[in-house]
């Protein structure tokens, strides 16, 4: 009767933490819009990347544990703003937020897009 009492809690363990680490309810895109002045939104495929990633802590750092917070929440919108990795830092900018995590994991993953107009559309100025 133990022994049954332990495997039922181990898989009660189990279910519980895939339940946890793994949530049920990742967007397949986002629509990354608040800062297209220049160029336009980028289609962002969520469920892709989370799938790659296969830790939600990967993109969504520096928070509590099971907390995935909008990039947004944390870093400010920045109209203007050119990237310098070297400068990273916790009042980073929200552009400087997405193309960090962007292109630092492409480069590192030696894989995904790395021109502007490889994730945006140039937009047409009148």
């Amino acid at each position: 009767m133990a022994r049954m009492t332990l495997v039922f809690m181990l898989f009660v363990s189990i279910f519980l933490f895939i339940a946890v680490a793994y949530p049920t309810d990742i967007p397949e895109t986002i629509t990354l819009d608040s800062i297209s002045q220049v160029y336009g939104p980028v289609e962002f495929t969520h469920a892709q990347h989370a799938d790659i990633a296969g830790n939600c802590a990967s993109c969504h750092h520096h928070s509590p544990k099971g907390s995935t917070p909008a990039c947004g929440e944390c870093h400010d919108s920045i109209t203007v703003y050119h990237y310098d990795a070297a400068k990273k830092g916790p009042d980073l900018g929200l552009k400087g937020a997405y193309h960090g995590q962007c292109m630092d994991c492409h480069k590192e993953m030696e894989s995904g897009p790395m021109g502007c107009t490889d994730c945006h559309e140039k937009k047409v100025t009148k």
